[in-house]
């Protein structure tokens, strides 16, 4: 036989498996197992039951299975799988067509450049919050060359406070998470970027942990990406993201019950020009932005929008009471873009 891979049943004949054996493949079917054909008959299989982009997901969970970039796999199409790797790949299929998250499967999601590992304990990454860390980075730029305090409030598997460690090399940043079983994660995603001395992760409600710590009117920056489903739309999600822990995607009634806590508590804890940055949900701009403007705190929001041109990120920063003054004289002669360009916000 070579070097070709086949795989026998108790009767002798190949085996395929109840997958494959449910796509009308015989049993007796003794052509080879290729990369080409596995990939086919996977894209085929996830289609049928309604998986979105089915030929990617089924290159990813292959291309995972052997350790190769999804790229790479059309330098081996003709490859042969083996008995063992063709079973744990039909397996993975199946779970993707039952709507386990992706991630889930794999065991890993990226997030701005950087692998994070991820379960069932903790929310997926999306891409939709690499732009709210984006713009943290590019207001923090402003503060480069000296120690960074920072707070991510709800951090999950940790992605936006170890990203913000990797990327500001003089920073400081406690993440805080209800979740002790999405702690576990954090930590662990924290030794594998080798940022564990600088993320500390504490387990408690918001800010709470964070009062005995002493850290009023001394943090630079509070971010966070809260729940932000509203209980009524909860029903309405996606297979897929049902499966993701319901404390990250519940938000209250209107989905802004979280953002409404951070919003009152934060400047307790920002200094005299300390940067809040949150991520909201679709159609809840305006809410947000009269939340924060009610806040006599904080300067005008700056709001914007993710790669579809929904409102996604709000940023606004403290002010000193004699500095506002200064503000709103800068917004009357010169406009508002000017006085939020002074303050990082443009």
């Amino acid at each position: 036989m070579g070097g070709s891979h086949l795989c026998y049943g108790n009767g002798g004949s190949l085996s395929t498996g109840a997958e494959i054996a449910s796509e009308n493949i015989e049993r007796n079917d003794r052509k080879v197992w290729t990369v080409k054909r596995s990939l086919e008959w996977a894209s085929r299989y996830l289609e049928k039951r309604g998986i979105e982009n089915p030929g990617l997901n089924a290159e990813l969970l292959l291309g995972h299975l052997l350790q190769k970039k999804r790229f790479d796999l059309c330098l081996v199409v003709n490859q042969d799988l083996s008995c063992s790797v063709r079973i744990l790949f039909q397996n993975l299929v199946k779970k993707r067509a039952q709507h386990v998250p992706l991630s889930h499967l794999t065991g890993k999601q990226d997030f701005m450049g950087y692998s994070f590992k991820v379960d069932p304990r903790v929310y997926i990454p999306r891409p939709e919050t690499e732009i709210l860390v984006e713009k943290v980075l590019q207001a923090a730029s402003l503060t480069r060359g000296r120690k960074f305090m920072a707070v991510d409030l709800g951090t999950g598997c940790g992605n936006i406070a170890i990203t913000l460690a990797k990327q500001l090399q003089r920073s400081k940043i406690w993440a805080v998470d209800i979740s002790p079983e999405s702690l576990e994660v954090a930590r662990d995603n924290a030794r594998l970027h080798h940022v564990d001395k600088r993320v500390e992760f504490l387990r408690g409600d918001l800010f709470t942990p964070l009062t005995r710590l002493g850290l009023q009117r001394r943090v630079d920056l509070i971010i966070s990406n809260p729940p932000y489903v509203a209980s009524t739309q909860m029903r309405n999600l996606p297979p897929e993201v049902k499966k993701e822990p319901k404390v990250a995607l519940e938000g209250g009634e209107d989905g802004l019950s979280i953002h409404r806590r951070i919003i009152r508590q934060a400047p307790r804890f920002l200094n005299k020009t300390g940067l809040l940055a949150l991520e909201i949900g679709y159609g809840q701009a305006k809410i947000i932005k009269d939340l924060i403007s009610a806040q006599p705190q904080f300067l005008p929001p700056k709001i914007v929008s993710d790669y579809q041109g929904k409102k996604r990120v709000v940023l606004t920063r403290t002010i000193f009471l004699r500095s506002k003054f200064w503000f709103q004289q800068e917004v009357k002669e010169r406009g508002l873009r000017h006085g939020l360009k002074f303050y990082g916000l443009s």
